[in-house]
């Protein structure tokens, strides 16, 4: 659904952990949107990773817990002093990490269609909002199934390594120390809490969606079984005109049958199944 284009402010890759915001981050990266010097493999910059990992900290929240933002964003007062500081390290010369550049006014100087993804931007879109209110949001979907298949995939492959240095390192830990060698938590450790995990992330990002003017929702889905359509939908909506050859290019390097993997397994397609009501919430089917 395209609600509206405009054209000042960057544009924000909003979507759940594993549902193609790498996918399309790269596309506005290949399109002309530059998305940061500082980015990690997963084409996310270092330096928005940081913001948002400070806001969730500031919220006692952590990135499989996204729900006590809520507590954060309902009270003015936190509020008001989170995006104060989030201001003015966008406005200041820390900004050059993700820019290159040194501007009087850091961000806010940039000149040239510009954005970021990060998954944490959906529980943390208000106060993101607040500094651009006319901000473009592509907000990215994917089948809850698929995600919390893919959170639980690996979920396992972390637990292996955590599992690994908790019985190398166990001898020389002692109760006073404040570091764990389990170094993350269980919350996809299993198909249904991986599930729950994506319902609640994208209750959250719906409701922080719900008084956003300018938003292009992208299904996963619809990027892989029809590339060329989405994309141009993506180029409209960042108001970009590429031509046939970029368009083929970005269409062959997407891999196609990635789209509904669930179907192919029974027990996923059953799990979907027993999930029907949840699905349906957002738009999609068993």
């Amino acid at each position: 659904m395209l609600r509206r284009k405009y054209m000042n402010g960057p544009f924000v890759i909003v979507g759940m952990h594993r549902s193609g915001t790498s996918l399309v981050s790269r596309i506005l990266d290949r399109s002309g949107v530059f998305m940061g010097l500082d980015l990690q493999e997963d084409h996310e910059s270092k330096f928005f990773i940081k913001l948002n990992k400070w806001i969730y900290e500031n919220a006692g929240a952590d990135w499989a817990r996204p729900m006590a933002l809520q507590e954060l964003m309902d009270y003015e007062p936190a509020k008001q002093k989170v995006e104060e500081y989030v201001r003015s390290r966008i406005s200041s010369n820390s900004s050059k990490k993700y820019s290159g550049k040194s501007l009087k006014k850091g961000l806010f100087d940039l000149d040239s269609k510009w954005g970021w993804k990060d998954p944490r931007n959906g529980p943390t879109l208000p106060i993101w909002k607040e500094i651009w209110p006319e901000m473009r949001i592509i907000h990215v979907t994917r089948h809850g199934v698929d995600v919390a298949s893919s959170l639980q995939t690996r979920s396992n492959k972390n637990w292996e390594e955590d599992e690994s240095r908790f019985s190398k390192w166990l001898k020389m830990y002692r109760w006073k120390d404040s570091k764990s060698p389990i170094r993350r938590g269980q919350r996809a450790a299993t198909l249904s809490h991986a599930f729950d995990f994506w319902s609640e992330h994208m209750e959250v990002e719906k409701k922080n969606l719900e008084n956003c003017e300018f938003v292009l929702e992208v299904r996963y889905e619809d990027l892989l079984t029809t590339p060329k359509l989405a994309i141009k939908q993506i180029w409209n909506f960042i108001d970009i005109e590429g031509d046939d050859s970029l368009l083929e290019d970005i269409s062959q390097s997407i891999d196609g049958g990635r789209a509904y993997a669930y179907k192919k397994d029974e027990g996923m397609k059953s799990f979907a199944l027993e999930n029907r009501e949840t699905l349906e919430i957002f738009g999609y089917l068993p």
